[in-house]
């Protein structure tokens, strides 16, 4: 509603920008193309996570919204929930809006579903077998990729998908199975320092 936009500006903040931002021109640098003309993703993902969509150096898209909580599986959050959870929530396990909010943002995510928010251990124990820690591996993917095919829809084209942040420079597990499942995009895995 207007009331909520004028007088309590909720607005779509995002996060990470600094981050999004400063990879977005090295990736331009690399790319040896002016920032202008360029279409990128970025993927923030750490035990914190975002996903952005810059076009000609501006963010379009990010997936998170007035709070991180909002977008991709994180460490401790849960990323996208229907809007209506916290409401059906107080209805069924009469939870109060801090419990919700607690629980969405320290005890999910990764948490929730491995018992562990380090995505080191997570892979070890998924490469062990653990289907807890495959299951944890498995959504925080597909969210991963969900944002990425629908940010190359609002780019039109996608010249480079940039991964930065403690997983994505750190996890070759990560970047291999995103590359995996992105070939219809023309993804081809590339390093830069």
């Amino acid at each position: 509603p207007r009331q909520w936009r004028d007088d309590l500006s909720i607005r779509r903040y995002g996060f990470h920008g600094t981050s999004h931002s400063y990879v977005s021109r090295r990736a331009a640098s690399l790319l040896d193309r002016p920032l202008e003309e360029t279409a990128l993703i970025v993927l923030h993902l750490g035990n914190g996570c975002s996903a952005t969509a810059v076009l000609a150096g501006e963010s379009i898209d990010t997936s998170m919204g007035l709070t991180p909580l909002e977008g991709l599986v994180m460490g401790t959050r849960s990323g996208d929930v229907d809007p209506a959870l916290g409401a059906y929530l107080s209805r069924v396990a009469d939870l109060d809006p801090q419990a919700v909010d607690r629980a969405l943002n320290k005890e999910s995510g990764l948490l929730a579903l491995a018992g562990v928010s380090d995505l080191r251990e997570i892979v070890d124990r998924a490469q062990a077998g653990d289907e807890d820690a495959t299951l944890a591996l498995d959504v925080m993917l597909h969210r991963l990729l969900k944002y990425v095919g629908a940010y190359a829809a609002v780019l039109g084209r996608v010249d480079a998908i940039i991964l930065t942040g403690g997983i994505g420079e750190n996890s070759p597990l990560v970047r291999a199975r995103l590359a995996e499942r992105l070939g219809l995009l023309g993804v081809l895995i590339k390093l830069a320092i």
